[in-house]
């Protein structure tokens, strides 16, 4: 019998029964029920191909003085792996790398060193882990391109300086001025003379060697450049009606104008002058303090006029003279002994004038002199040894004056002497033999003193003088022998002269034929 599935139903029932009656009924073992294997579809593989990333546009490039700050998007990609920055200069063929970045939430970066005046063309490389790479759209910073503004030159300035101020720049990325100078009214070949970085310094000292027109470059940081209006650094001082550079006049040649009243005061403002001649006029009243600020002053001539007043301890300041010329006037005073100061000084004359007091001691400053001149003039006191310090001196005229004391044996080391003239003051003891044997002496006037003693041989056995005074002294000694040896024209009283003293008699008339000479050089 074929169990169905109906069957089935009852069979627990059925074994119930059948244990009841006492007796074990078979085990019927149930028909296996088959089990359905199930075989996996099998999918046939398919390669998977990367892509590029998707690319990164430039979102901003701006700047300020300090930075250019370039800022992108951000990506989307899982992938990401880097960003790289590049940079295209406009007009150039070469791309430059800036920098890498490893995270995608960076999105900036600053550039320290750059130059807004051009294109700054940058882009950014996205790469993923595929090592895929994709270059986005680039992007160029704002060109700048306005000048700074532009300073204005004001009319040049002069007060004891010369100098020239402009407007100032109020341009926050001003960098520095710039001062050219040119010989060219147009700054043709203009040159650079300084370089000024403080925008509030806007005033530079003209020099004053020469005469030049001036301009002021502007500059900002980023190189622009704007030009100031141009200006002639010099001005002009008015003499006598006439215009004269302040910087090119360096010569004043007035002598002999036959010029009336006062010395303008102006002339002290023209500072380059080294030479000023205003000699043989009619000049009055004192020398103007302004004279003595000419500190290039080499050359003064003011002799010949009828200037008066005294002369300023203010000479000191005329370090570079080397002529002073102020006689014939009616100047008085003491001579200053500022006066010795001048160290550059070769030529002295302030005779026939009025000073008084005593030569000061601090001449022996004056180391290049070679020409001193006080004659006709009050002056006292002695004559000071230090005159013999001065190696280059060639010429010393004191006469006519009122010194006292005795000549100093010191006179005789200055032995480039050539003319000494003492006479007509008081000196007294005797003519210094140290005098007698400077070999280049050729003038010795002495006479009109209280000299006395004896008159040094050697004045005679040189034979070389043209002028030799000694008369009006007390000198009583004398080697009569020499009178004639020594060669002088006695007869000729203007240039040779030792009457009016305590001689012996003496026959100053010599006989100068050459036959003579033959038979008194045989003997």
């Amino acid at each position: 019998m074929k169990l169905n599935k109906k069957h089935l139903m009852f069979l627990p029932f059925l074994l119930l029964v059948l244990s009841c009656g006492g007796a074990t009924a078979p085990v019927i073992q149930p028909e296996p029920i088959p089990v359905a294997i199930v075989i996996p579809e099998v999918i046939p593989t398919v390669e998977v191909i990367p892509e590029p990333p998707i690319p990164i546009a430039i979102k901003s490039v701006e700047y300020n003085l300090e930075e250019m700050i370039v800022t992108w998007e951000m990506s989307t990609e899982s992938d990401f792996k880097s960003y790289t920055l590049y940079r295209l200069l406009n007009g150039s063929d070469s791309i430059k790398f800036v920098n890498n970045f490893t995270s995608i939430e960076d999105t900036a970066f600053s550039l320290k060193s750059f130059d807004p005046t051009i294109k700054n063309i940058f882009y950014i490389v996205i790469e993923n882990l595929s090592n895929l790479e994709t270059k986005g759209q680039e992007r160029y910073n704002p060109i700048e391109s306005l000048k700074p503004a532009y300073s204005t030159l004001f009319e040049i300035e002069y007060k004891s300086i010369l100098k020239i101020r402009w407007s100032i720049n109020h341009d926050l990325d001003f960098s520095h001025y710039d001062i050219l100078r040119s010989k060219d009214q147009k700054m043709l070949n203009g040159k650079h003379v300084k370089k000024i970085e403080n925008k509030t310094d806007t005033m530079f000292v003209i020099p004053m060697d020469s005469s030049y027109y001036y301009q002021v470059r502007t500059v900002d940081k980023w190189g622009l450049e704007s030009l100031s209006n141009i200006v002639r650094g010099d001005i002009t001082i008015s003499i006598f009606d006439t215009e004269f550079s302040l910087i090119e006049t360096k010569v004043l040649d007035l002598s002999n104008k036959k010029i009336f009243g006062p010395i303008p005061m102006g002339i002290g403002g023209l500072f380059n002058l080294s030479i000023l001649r205003l000699n043989n006029n009619f000049f009055t009243g004192p020398i103007p303090e302004s004279i003595y600020d000419l500190k290039q002053l080499k050359v003064l001539n003011l002799s010949h006029n009828t200037l008066s007043g005294e002369l300023s301890p203010k000479i000191y300041q005329l370090a570079q003279l080397e002529e002073l010329w102020i006689g014939d006037n009616q100047l008085s005073g003491v001579i200053p002994y500022q006066l010795g100061k001048l160290s550059s000084l070769k030529y002295l004359n302030f005779s026939n004038n009025q000073f008084s007091g005593h030569i000061p001691e601090s001449i022996v400053g004056l180391e290049n002199l070679r020409y001193f001149n006080g004659w006709k003039n009050n002056l006292t006191g002695f004559l000071p040894a230090e005159f013999g310090e001065l190696k280059k001196l060639e010429f010393l005229s004191l006469g006519d004056n009122q010194i006292t004391g005795e000549i100093p044996p010191e006179l005789g080391k200055a032995k480039k002497l050539k003319s000494i003239g003492l006479f007509e003051n008081q000196l007294i003891g005797k003519i210094p033999q140290e005098i007698s044997f400077l070999l280049e002496l050729d003038y010795l006037g002495l006479f009109s003193n209280n000299l006395e003693g004896e008159i040094p041989d050697h004045l005679f056995k040189k034979g070389s003088l043209s002028y030799l005074k000694l008369n009006n002294n007390n000198l009583d000694e004398i080697d009569h022998d020499l009178i004639c040896k020594s060669g002088y024209n006695w007869g000729n009283s203007v240039l040779f002269d030792i009457s009016k003293n305590n001689l012996p008699v003496y026959n100053t008339e010599c006989i100068h034929s050459s036959s003579f000479h033959e038979i008194y050089h045989s003997y």
